[in-house]
């Protein structure tokens, strides 16, 4: 069976950043899952994505239910998983590295993670960070990975100096090939590392 991964998309919506990365990925062999927690709403701008993610206290449950049920179908399918999150998504993944710990194997987070406390992934975590962010505390994620890798946890926060929130993603004035592309070289690294190969050998 294949590998399989579930990209939860950053505050934007399943826009087409999500969507073309998500396409390299199945080119690559991975089975590639792309929930879409505002039901097909996208934006462009920061202040319609404020709108789009403004009821996110209140619709938590639903979007963590709908992120379970993802991690459930595609177990279905293939043996082995990760999630792949940005910014708002992290949080979801984040969840999921708690909750199905037996399912997800691994998670790649962009612009973000999770508190240690009350608790943590036990999974392999890799985080990718943007030097000047004014959305993400680079500290918090440096003191997060310091207490979880006390406790032998396999955590690591990478840094791309000269860097941007959204870094990673085309679409965005931000965007940096250079920095995009090296952290996809790290997370193809990290996958093959704890997924194994995308394709069966079957």
């Amino acid at each position: 069976m294949t590998a399989g991964l579930i990209l939860l998309h950053a505050w934007w919506g399943l826009n087409d950043d999500v969507r073309k990365r998500a396409e390299i990925l199945r080119k690559e062999g991975y089975t590639v899952v792309t929930p879409d927690l505002f039901g097909g709403r996208v934006a462009k701008t920061i202040d319609e994505a404020k709108a789009l993610t403004k009821g996110e206290q209140d619709n938590e449950e639903t979007l963590t239910r709908m992120v379970d049920e993802a991690v459930s179908a595609l177990g279905q399918k293939v043996e082995r998983i990760a999630i792949v999150a940005w910014s708002f998504g992290v949080w979801y993944a984040w969840k999921m590295g708690i909750s199905r710990a037996e399912k997800v194997r691994a998670l790649v987070l962009f612009y973000g993670i999770g508190p240690n406390e009350p608790d943590a992934p036990t999974n392999p975590v890799l985080a990718h960070y943007a030097e000047h962010d004014e959305f993400e505390d680079l500290n918090f994620a440096r003191q997060v990975e310091k207490e979880m890798k006390a406790a032998g946890r396999d955590v690591r926060v990478e840094l791309y100096p000269g860097t941007k929130h959204w870094f990673d993603e085309p679409s965005r004035p931000e965007y940096d090939k250079a920095a995009s592309d090296l952290a996809w070289d790290r997370t193809r690294a990290f996958l093959q590392r704890h997924l194994g190969a995308a394709r069966s050998s079957l």
